[in-house]
C-alpha cells in the first residue's frame, strides 16, 4: 500500500487528472459533497479522453446547503449519463460531505480522499489536504478496498440517493435546490449581450388584447431536427493543437434551441458560455460512438465554436458536417461527415442556401 499526502502544492486536481490520463484504470467513481462548472472545465479534457477511451464515471453529488450547481450537474451528466446520482437530506442538521475519488478496474486499486470539492478552488487553488492510497495484494489492502467498495454501495443503496435526470435537475433549479452560474455577472453580460443581437424585437405594448381567434391562429417556429454546413480551410486540420470548428454566428441567432443556446450553457470560468455534450460520429462508414464534444460562444473573437477532434482531424475543406440532435435528448448529438462528391453529399449541398463566405454555406433542415 503507498500513500501520498496531496496538498497545495501537489493537488488533488493534478493527481485526479494524472491517473484519468494514466490508461491504468476502467473505471471512476466520485462521491463529492460539493460541485461546481469550474471543476469540470479543469479536468475537462481528462475526463473527455477517458471517455472516450471506454472509461466509465459515476458520481453522487451532494445539494446540501446550495453548494453545487445546476451547470456543474448538467455537465457530470455528460460524462457519467444514467451513472450520475444526487444526494439530500432534508434534515437540516445533516449534511452530505464526503470528498471521495475512487480509480480501478474490476476493483478499486486507487482512493483519493480529503477535503477537496469538486471545484476549481478545491482541486487546484486552495489550501486542501487529501490522501492519495494506491492498493496492493496485501490483506490490509484488500481489507481497506472491502470497506472503501461496501461505502460506495452503501451510498448508492440509500433512501435520499436518487438517479438524476434532467427532469429531476429542472425541479432542483426551480426549488433554487442548486445554484443557477447563469446569474454570476460576467456569464450573464455575455448572454444577454448575445440574445440582444437574437432576431427578436422589442414591440411597443398593445393597447387592446387581440381576438381569442387570432391569437390562437399564430404558429411558432419549430427548433428544426439537422443542421448542416461545408467545412472551410479553418474546420479541418490534422495539425491544430485546439480541434476547434466555427460556426456561423448567424446560425446561432437563427435557431438557438438546436443548440441548446443559452438554456444548458455555463460559465466556463473565463466568463464565455459553454456546453459539454456527447456525439456519436459517423466517417467514412465508421462510427465512433460516446464522443465528447465541446460547444462555447469565444466572446473575445465573436465565433460560435465546436470542439469536435473526429471531424477537425478526418475533414477536408469542402466537405460537409451534418448534425442531428434529438429533442428529447438535448445533450447528445449524432454528427457525419459527408465527403465531397458523395451520395449524401450531393442530397444535402442543394439546400445550403445561407452563405457566410465563399466557403461556408449552412442550412437548417
Amino acid at each position: 500500500m503507498e500513500l501520498t499526502l496531496l496538498t497545495h502544492e501537489n493537488t488533488a486536481g493534478e493527481e485526479i487528472a494524472k491517473n484519468l490520463r494514466s490508461g491504468k484504470y476502467s473505471d471512476f467513481k466520485v462521491a463529492v459533497a460539493y460541485s461546481r462548472n469550474s471543476g469540470i472545465s479543469r479536468i475537462y479534457n481528462e475526463l473527455s479522453d477517458f471517455a472516450n477511451n471506454g472509461g466509465k464515471t459515476s458520481v453522487i453529488a451532494g445539494i446540501d446547503q446550495s453548494n453545487t450547481s445546476y451547470q456543474a450537474l448538467v455537465n457530470l451528466k455528460t460524462f457519467a449519463k444514467e451513472n450520475l446520482f444526487v444526494h439530500h437530506d432534508k434534515n437540516f442538521d445533516i449534511t452530505f460531505h464526503p470528498k471521495v475519488y475512487l480509480f480501478g478496474n474490476k476493483e478499486i486499486e486507487k482512493i483519493i480522499v480529503g477535503s477537496s470539492n469538486l471545484t476549481a478552488g478545491g482541486f487546484f487553488l486552495n489550501y486542501e489536504a487529501n490522501i492519495g492510497v494506491t492498493l496492493d495484494s496485501s490483506k490490509n489492502s484488500k481489507d481497506f478496498q472491502k470497506q472503501v467498495s461496501d461505502y460506495w454501495d452503501n451510498l448508492l443503496q440509500d433512501e435520499n440517493t436518487k438517479k438524476c435526470e434532467l427532469t429531476l435537475l429542472e425541479k432542483l433549479l426551480e426549488s433554487g435546490s442548486v445554484i443557477d452560474e447563469r446569474k454570476q455577472k460576467p456569464f450573464k453580460d455575455i448572454i444577454e449581450k448575445i440574445s440582444n443581437d437574437l432576431p427578436f424585437k422589442t414591440k411597443k405594448k398593445l393597447k387592446t388584447l387581440p381576438p381569442i381567434v387570432a391569437a390562437s391562429a399564430v404558429t411558432v417556429p419549430s427548433v428544426k431536427a439537422k443542421f448542416a454546413m461545408t467545412l472551410s480551410g479553418f474546420d479541418v486540420s490534422s495539425k491544430s493543437q485546439d480541434p476547434v470548428i466555427l460556426i456561423p454566428v448567424t446560425a446561432l441567432k437563427a435557431m438557438p434551441l438546436f443548440w441548446n443556446f443559452p438554456i444548458l450553457y455555463t460559465d466556463s470560468g473565463a466568463g464565455y458560455p459553454q456546453l459539454y455534450a456527447t456525439a456519436n460520429i459517423r466517417i467514412d462508414g465508421k462510427l465512433l460512438r460516446d464522443q465528447h464534444i465541446r460547444i462555447y460562444y469565444y466572446d473575445k473573437k465573436k465565433e460560435f465554436r465546436l470542439q469536435c477532434e473526429a471531424i477537425k482531424r478526418n475533414g477536408k475543406q469542402g466537405d460537409i458536417i451534418s448534425i442531428h440532435k434529438d429533442p428529447n435528448k438535448p445533450l447528445e448529438f449524432e454528427i457525419e461527415l459527408l465527403r465531397t462528391g458523395s451520395t449524401k453529399f450531393k442530397a444535402i449541398e442543394p439546400i445550403l442556401t445561407n452563405k457566410v463566405s465563399t466557403q461556408k454555406f449552412f442550412t437548417y433542415y
